[in-house]
């Protein structure tokens, strides 16, 4: 698993799944999404720009290709899924745009097959459902609202989870070529410069800040945004399918789950444990080793 990239992947998922804790101490401060956002991004650009001057100036260095990549990475992964995110919330609540957000394995497995020409399999297929099923119960505790659905809040939700599966798409198509540490740097560049102008037509409201808060928003970017992008991207190249990267990476929502538990003592309940062992179940199937080249159009397919 290790030679793979996908202990990588799954090291990703978990310190994104500490983002809620930040969200928490930010909303102590009265700082709105969209800044949070801002924060996130511009703090983790902080945090990785020392080791790249370190590096020297080739490590500033991308292709045309590579910039265009991270462009696309920046505005989507950050901006585009950040808003969408936000008001799929703001529609749905925050357990159903969860769980549209992990519709991204769907959407990958898609993407992946027109793109790096990756064959479905029975295995893949049935790993993906697992995992829905285990971030639907993990996000919700087994009780689903439906007197909150919105046709828009689920066409935002959606929208995140085609985000979500276009950052294992544009890191694997960035990795084979570009340097990981430059390709996350100038996505996030790209990202920000989309959030400030996002920001700058909706506000990014007042609140007071002080040492205590630019602390935390180092942290928040170095643990939840720096260093995940980068092994992400890192690991990505090594993965022998890219379809396999968001059902490794479901462990975010897992560990959201029980940091909540533990720091902030919310209810973790049966189904959220049923959720929990759907997750790791999912993430044991697709590490199973393979016995055939199989496909689901193939007879007899493990």
């Amino acid at each position: 698993m290790i030679k793979n990239g996908a202990i990588f992947i799954m090291l990703s998922g978990t310190l994104w799944g500490t983002t809620g804790i930040y969200s928490h101490l930010y909303r102590a401060y009265g700082i709105p999404p969209v800044t949070m956002s801002i924060l996130r991004v511009s703090c983790a650009m902080l945090v990785i720009l020392p080791f790249m001057i370190m590096k020297g100036r080739k490590s500033f260095k991308l292709s045309r290709r590579g910039f265009k990549i991270a462009c696309v990475q920046g505005v989507i992964t950050q901006a585009v899924f950040n808003v969408a995110y936000f008001t799929a919330i703001g529609k749905l609540g925050m357990a159903s745009a969860v769980v549209l957000v992990y519709t991204s394995p769907i959407i990958v497995a898609i993407m992946s097959y027109f793109i790096f020409k990756e064959k479905p399999t029975l295995r893949k297929a049935l790993a993906m459902c697992v995992t829905i099923m285990g971030v639907a119960f993990t996000a919700t505790g087994g009780v689903f609202d439906l007197g909150k659905l919105s046709l828009y809040g689920i066409f935002m939700g959606l929208i995140c989870g085609f985000c979500f599966a276009s950052l294992a798409i544009t890191s694997r198509l960035g990795g084979q070529s570009e340097d990981t540490t430059a390709m996350t740097f100038y996505t996030m560049v790209f990202g920000l410069i989309a959030l400030l102008i996002y920001g700058s037509i909706v506000g990014i409201g007042e609140f007071h800040a002080d040492g205590k808060l630019a602390l935390i928003s180092i942290i928040n970017g170095s643990t939840s945004v720096a260093l995940p992008y980068f092994m992400y991207g890192f690991a990505i190249t090594r993965l022998k399918h890219v379809s396999y990267a968001p059902i490794l990476s479901s462990v975010e929502n897992v560990a959201a789950t029980l940091f909540g538990t533990l720091l902030f003592g919310e209810e973790l309940g049966p189904w959220r444990v049923v959720g929990i062992v759907l997750v790791i179940t999912s993430i044991a199937m697709i590490n199973m080793p393979e016995r055939s080249k199989c496909t689901l159009k193939s007879p007899g397919c493990e």
